[in-house]
């Protein structure tokens, strides 16, 4: 029986098992690693703590294993007896930030009174400070190819021509980003899943008070399908002026490609008959475009056209994600910065593909003083020769093998 127990899992339990063996506490502790944190394997856990008083929770992040298994002692104190229980809530591990070993060591020291320092006071501040100042900017941002990195863009550019303080509402998926930098800012308002139509259906209504601005918003595939469809209701019948955006890229990208009623194959892998967005928009009563969000001018047409009428319109932009097994490992296009052509600062683009377009494929080289390709990062969508003012993107038909 061990003096204390260890209940963790992932890479916490790696941490775990350096921190015991580094103090040298392989006979009083025992591990019990979990392979299931939801649901909570009842019978297991039930095991374990009645093999000692003392347990520890190392998780990362918030106290869900440590409240999980709280509840199932409480449940079964009769059977297995008072514990006491050491994790976040009550200090020994920090409520934020991430774990390592030695956060661990810590918090078992004091537990087990094993003294232990792992490394001088003065050492530890002049490495924190260190650490601090080598780490990178690790912005938010979507993936090269990304599709949603075109839609911002387009709808960016219909917003600035259109010059009437338009505004987008967003919604909850890869393009929530479409808020920070790498969607130019687009999105003013995110809320939950489905409000963004929502929301924007009600300021669609605000020109009976004098309000010109055009009001879109943006949503998923998926997101159509889980929670736009009731706002949509309310907007066409409600005669909303609004503009909707969906950002179709065939799959729920952002959870790991799991199908959704668009796609002709259901949940078990079965084939099932898809629902279409175009064909559900135009049987309630929207006007419905179609268009490639990689073709930027048609697109930023379309955008300024539809903020231009009255009612409900949806523009769906469909292009698969990038990382979608059909493009994963494929280039469309090679692509290239021609030396000649990239003027680097002098040009007065100010460096808009690296600075503003943003999109991880394009780097900026220090020695040269000019934009090049990654070309491990690369995804080959073209549309990065689209932006360049300069034309000095250029991009060629891949050959995949």
């Amino acid at each position: 029986k061990p003096e204390l127990l260890i209940i963790t899992s992932s890479v916490c339990t790696l941490y775990t098992r350096e921190a015991i063996h580094l103090l040298g506490a392989e006979k009083r502790v025992g591990v019990l690693k979990l392979g299931t944190t939801w649901p909570l394997p009842p019978k297991l856990v039930k095991k374990h703590l009645s093999l000692t008083d003392k347990i520890l929770i190392v998780e990362e992040v918030v106290p869900f294993i440590e409240e999980t298994v709280k509840i199932l002692a409480a449940e079964e104190v009769r059977e297995i007896g008072i514990k006491t229980f050491y994790g976040k809530n009550d200090g020994t591990l920090p409520m934020t930030g991430e774990l390592n070993p030695d956060l661990v060591i810590s918090a078992l020291s004091k537990i087990l009174n094993i003294p232990y320092q792992t490394m001088a006071p003065e050492f530890e501040k002049k490495l924190e400070a260190v650490t601090a100042s080598l780490s990178p900017n690790r912005e938010l941002t979507f993936c090269p190819g990304c599709p949603h990195r075109a839609s911002f863009w387009s709808i960016h550019e219909a917003l600035q021509m259109d010059n009437r303080k338009g505004f987008v509402c967003g919604d909850i998926g890869c393009y929530g980003m479409g808020m920070f930098p790498c969607g130019f800012n687009v999105i003013k308002i995110l809320h939950a899943m489905g409000s963004g139509l929502g929301l924007a259906s009600g300021f669609g209504k605000l020109n009976a008070f004098g309000m010109d601005q055009p009001v879109l918003a943006v949503c998923g595939d998926s997101t159509f399908y889980h929670a736009v469809l009731p706002p949509l209701v309310n907007a066409i019948h409600h005669r909303a002026n609004v503009t909707l955006i969906v950002l179709d890229n065939s799959g729920t990208a952002m959870t790991g490609f799991q199908p959704h009623p668009g796609l002709p194959v259901n949940a078990m892998g079965e084939e099932s008959p898809g629902v279409d967005i175009a064909g559900v928009c135009r049987a309630m009563g929207a006007k419905v475009e179609i268009g490639d969000p990689f073709a930027q001018t048609e697109t930023r047409k379309s955008i300024n056209r539809l903020m231009e009428e009255e009612g409900v319109k949806v523009l769906i932009l469909r292009q698969s994600c990038a990382l979608s097994p059909e493009k994963k490992n494929k280039k469309k296009f090679e692509m290239r910065v021609e030396p000649s052509k990239c003027l680097g600062d002098e040009c007065s683009c100010n460096r808009l593909c690296t600075r503003i377009f943003r999109c991880p494929g394009l780097v900026w080289d220090k020695e040269q003083k000019k934009s090049r390709i990654d070309e491990v990062l690369c995804a080959g969508c073209g549309f990065c020769a689209l932006i360049c003012p300069a034309g000095a993107i250029g991009r060629e038909e891949a050959v995949n093998q």
